[in-house]
């Protein structure tokens, strides 16, 4: 209903299209707001424009970072420890199974909102010398560096496609936790992985992820939007095997 009322307001009132995205999800945005970018959400979806629907995503999560942290803080314990920990479980299991387990050495997490996991992370794996975090709102970043001064934990507001191939090392261990990759487009994932394969190896990669409920891995490999936020349902295995990555759980 949000989408067709916003289709509607801008073809009402078709000023509403010609504003910058980025100024559509600023704090002093409102209701008038709030109806461009529900129509511009749905023109883009209709049009099949994922690029566009990207941009959008980008300019939410940058703005709204703090305030979905906020409202989900019991996403952590609920979520992370009721359920997803078992990922780490594994994590913990193939380290000590490995000859050579120093040569991992740090932790990166992408899309790490709050920061609650990375220093559950620290907590547990305290040989491992680094845990950097990666999201796009500067405002949640500096409160997660003055929440967590440990010298070990580290947060950059960057977009983790563009900040991992330039910073990233060899040697680590990457993470996604809770719905972080549905956010970016299909090419983007598939050049993150071939990145991260081709120049951090060793690289482990673990991802936490929601896909569509109606998306069959064994047949369809390409990606497509899915859900009310309008994200990207990938086929994780597949992209991650393309980059040369092996499939361990």
């Amino acid at each position: 209903m949000k989408l067709a009322v916003g289709i509607l307001a801008i073809t009402v009132m078709p000023f509403l299209a010609t504003r910058p995205p980025r100024s559509l999800f600023s704090s002093s945005s409102g209701r008038l707001d709030a109806l461009a970018r529900n129509g511009l959400l749905a023109r883009a979806f209709l049009d099949g424009d994922h690029p566009r629907l990207r941009e959008f995503l980008s300019h939410y999560w940058g703005q709204y970072a703090s305030e979905f942290s906020e409202s989900w803080d019991d996403r952590f314990e609920r979520m992370f420890l009721g359920c997803d920990v078992e990922v780490i479980d594994h994590l913990e299991r193939h380290l000590e199974s490995l000859s050579t387990r120093q040569e991992f050495d740090r932790i990166y997490e992408i899309g790490c909102g709050g920061g609650q996991v990375l220093a559950y992370l620290a907590e547990r794996f305290p040989e491992l010398q680094q845990f950097v975090g990666i999201d796009l709102g500067e405002d949640q970043m500096e409160t997660n560096r003055n929440t967590y001064p440990d010298s070990k934990l580290e947060f950059h507001a960057a977009d983790a496609t563009e900040w991992i191939p330039r910073n990233a090392s060899p040697g680590s261990i990457f993470l996604t936790n809770g719905g972080v990759l549905e956010y970016f487009l299909e090419e983007e994932v598939a050049a993150l992985f071939r990145c991260i394969a081709s120049r951090s190896s060793p690289a482990i990669f673990m991802l936490i992820e929601t896909i569509g409920v109606d998306h069959d891995l064994a047949r369809e490999e390409n990606s497509f939007v899915y859900g009310r936020e309008m994200a990207f349902s990938h086929n994780y295995p597949h992209l991650l095997e393309e980059a040369g990555f092996s499939i361990l759980h």
